[in-house]
């Protein structure tokens, strides 16, 4: 897809999307592709976590473009027949991975959330909790390579979340714990104006190769979003 055609399922959803679908869409990382059925003996378990082991200790050193599923089963040491047992292929094995990286920076950002004090001002909580995010990326063995990956993979607008994802539901969490109601008739639109923005700009920093740079685009997230946020309060 060209880039104006991005910008465009990006600005017009509406114009291409029925509301059924709209109202569906989550964040990419909450959706699991694989079809394969859930491997009940625990040493089939035990091959499927040695399968997804194998090909993120590969992408550590390898690009991801030059992963293959005889690769990932050479490291892991079962016969390619069995990757394809569990995963219906590499680009599977890739999401599965990506939803277990984003799963597990959440849970530092919900864990930083829990943890900050009451009363902070939402500049300051957004600003806290973009760096925790920032930070566990950085120290994620393969979750910047991931997120280049899907975002080549697919549109952008696949790959924003919407106002029903977690990311949504982790910004709902931080307008409770600053006291920051939004308007009852645009709370949708904000969620969906913010998580949007955030997803979009993350992925520039994810994509910026200067690390100097990536964090300062980090900074200028969160005083983008506060005064938003502050805006739209309920009067």
């Amino acid at each position: 897809m060209s880039i104006k055609m991005k910008l465009f399922h990006f600005l017009c959803p509406d114009s291409i999307v029925d509301k059924k679908r709209q109202d569906a869409k989550v964040n990419k990382a909450d959706q699991v592709k694989n079809n394969k059925p859930a491997p009940k003996q625990a040493r089939a378990k035990e091959r499927q976590a040695a399968i997804l082991r194998a090909a993120g200790e590969l992408l550590v050193h390898v690009p991801v473009h030059e992963l293959t599923t005889t690769r990932i089963a050479m490291k892991a040491g079962v016969p390619v027949g069995s990757v394809y047992r569990y995963f219906d292929d590499k680009d599977d094995i890739l999401d599965r991975l990506h939803d277990s990286a984003y799963r597990t920076i959440e849970n530092s950002v919900l864990k930083a959330l829990e943890s900050l004090p009451a009363n902070l001002p939402l500049e300051s909580v957004i600003k806290s909790l973009l760096h925790t995010f920032w930070e566990a990326a950085r120290c994620h063995d393969n979750f910047r390579a991931l997120t280049r990956w899907l975002n080549s993979q697919n549109s952008l607008w696949d790959v924003t979340p919407g106002p029903r994802s977690a990311l949504a539901d982790i910004f709902r969490e931080i307008l409770a714990k600053t006291g920051t109601i939004v308007r009852a008739d645009r709370e949708e639109l904000v969620l969906r104006t913010a998580v949007t923005t955030l997803s979009v700009l993350v992925d520039q920093a994810i994509e910026e190769n200067d690390e100097t740079v990536a964090e300062a685009l980090i900074d200028e997230i969160s005083q983008l979003l506060a005064p938003y946020l502050m805006a739209s309060r309920q009067s």
